[in-house]
């Protein structure tokens, strides 16, 4: 049996997407259900209730995860390109399925060991759909022109630097983009975000340096993953074997 949690509040935002079990939440004076498969909002600094119920007939699956308002803030305020109030959401709960698999993303980067750059674009691209797609108030969003030069820049300092552990910010500020639009651009021109194009770097840098005879360690050191095993992990979900089983179906053909 767990114990309720008492009526509260807290500054962050709250989102939970429940896989097995419809969620209950008395807010805005109103009790509310939550579809298995959606998103619930909880809007930051507002009381809730969570459910009363002190047991349930099977386990409950889900992710939760608590955001601070000054990213919601500033994903609105780069979208408007001028100073913005955190966004509200009107809505309990959101049915979306991008939505939930961004979301998703953005949980299993953060449990991945990411790169800084992974995790920042993971967020980023998490709460910009939000925004954009279910805020009261989304900002507008003017095209840019002329951005293949950025791009490129962006390309061609990843393609020197792709072991360094580059925040998203750092890399737009290089360009001279604010995040959202550099994001936004660079998937535009590359068909890929900034992230998977390093990791697709890395993973390019680390076939050559296996076929050279490095270790899967010192491979994974050099091309700026966090260890063996997250080489591994990225290595297998690209190129569809281990690093170890590379070497040897390399090694058998040539």
């Amino acid at each position: 049996m767990v114990e309720p949690l008492p009526q509260h509040s807290h500054e962050e935002y709250q989102f939970g997407l429940s896989f097995n079990c419809q969620g209950e939440y008395h807010y805005r004076g109103v009790y509310h259900s939550i579809p298995v498969g959606s998103l619930s909002v909880i809007h930051s600094g507002e009381v809730h209730l969570p459910s009363d119920r002190t047991c349930l007939t099977s386990p409950a699956h889900f992710q939760m995860m608590h955001i601070r308002p000054m990213w919601l803030q500033t994903i609105a305020a780069e979208m408007a390109e001028k100073p913005a109030h955190p966004p509200f959401f009107p809505t309990t709960f959101l049915t979306d399925a991008t939505l939930n698999h961004l979301f998703l993303g953005l949980q299993a980067a953060m449990e991945q060991k990411p790169s800084q750059l992974q995790q920042d674009v993971a967020v980023w691209e998490f709460l910009t759909y939000l925004v954009k797609h279910h805020a009261a108030e989304s900002p507008a969003v003017r095209p840019l022109k002329s951005v293949h030069a950025a791009v490129r820049l962006a390309r061609d300092y990843l393609q020197a630097h792709y072991a360094d552990n580059i925040s998203l910010e750092s890399l737009a500020a290089i360009v001279g983009l604010s995040r959202f639009h550099f994001c936004r651009v660079f998937r535009q021109e590359v068909g890929i975000s900034p992230s998977v194009y390093q990791t697709q770097l890395r993973i390019a840098q680390a076939k050559k340096l296996l076929m050279q005879g490095f270790s899967i360690a010192m491979v994974a050191e050099m091309t700026g993953f966090y260890d063996q095993s997250h080489l591994g992990w990225h290595f297998k979900r690209q190129v569809g074997v281990t690093p170890g089983q590379y070497v040897s179906k390399t090694a058998i053909i040539s």
